[in-house]
């Protein structure tokens, strides 16, 4: 079996073991199911699309973190904003042409 991590604010987390109390089940069993009927296209509660937000903030997250040590690694972290968007209109110019 998979295991699965994500982050979350204090504030969530405690909504999130609050509805798995009220549930009377262990939090994994509640974050479990909940995932499940949302993968399996059921309507989602409001816990369940703040779970959903969550999972996407930490996709987002990660590819920013990604795409910053690219920009490090190859010195691109340094460039002032006219620097950023002359290569911006630069790309766009070729992808055209």
């Amino acid at each position: 079996m998979a295991t699965l991590s994500f982050h979350a604010s204090a504030v969530t987390a405690r909504k999130i073991r609050s509805a798995a109390r009220k549930r009377g089940i262990p939090m994994s069993r509640f974050l479990r199911e909940t995932a499940e009927q949302a993968a399996e296209g059921e309507p989602v509660s409001g816990l369940g699309r703040e779970l959903e937000k969550l999972a996407i903030d930490g996709l987002a997250f990660a590819a920013l973190a990604r795409v910053r040590s690219r920009a490090a690694a190859t010195g691109l972290d340094k460039m002032t904003p006219r620097q950023i968007t002359a290569v911006i209109k630069a790309t766009r110019h070729a992808r055209r042409a």
